[in-house]
C-alpha cells in the first residue's frame, strides 16, 4: 500500500509543478512569452524578491526555485512534452 501512496504523491507533485503553473502563464502562451516570463522570474529570484519565491496552484501556494523555472522553460520548449502539460493545465483550469 505505501508504494501506491508514494506513486500518487509523486504524480501529484509533478502535476503541481506544471510549467504553466510555475510560470503563471496561460496554456496558449507563445514561446517568446514563455522565455520572457521565465527570464523575468529567474532575475527576480536572483535578486531575492520575495514575490518571486512562490507560485499558485489549484491546491495552494508552492515554493519556487531557479531549477523549477529552468525545468518549466525546457519542458515547454519541447512540443511533445508541452502538449502533455497543456492537457493537464487545461484540466486544472476552472470552466
Amino acid at each position: 500500500m505505501p508504494e501506491k501512496n508514494l506513486a500518487a504523491e509523486n504524480m501529484l507533485r509533478r502535476h503541481l509543478a506544471n510549467p504553466f503553473l510555475v510560470l503563471s502563464l496561460p496554456v496558449d502562451a507563445g514561446i517568446e512569452q514563455i522565455e520572457r516570463q521565465g527570464q523575468k522570474i529567474l532575475m527576480m529570484l536572483a535578486a531575492g524578491m520575495s514575490e518571486s519565491a512562490s507560485y499558485e496552484t489549484p491546491l495552494g501556494t508552492r515554493s519556487l526555485s531557479e531549477e523549477l523555472v529552468r525545468e518549466a522553460i525546457a519542458e515547454l520548449r519541447d512540443p511533445d512534452r508541452r502538449l502533455i502539460h497543456e492537457w493537464w493545465a487545461r484540466a486544472w483550469r476552472k470552466p
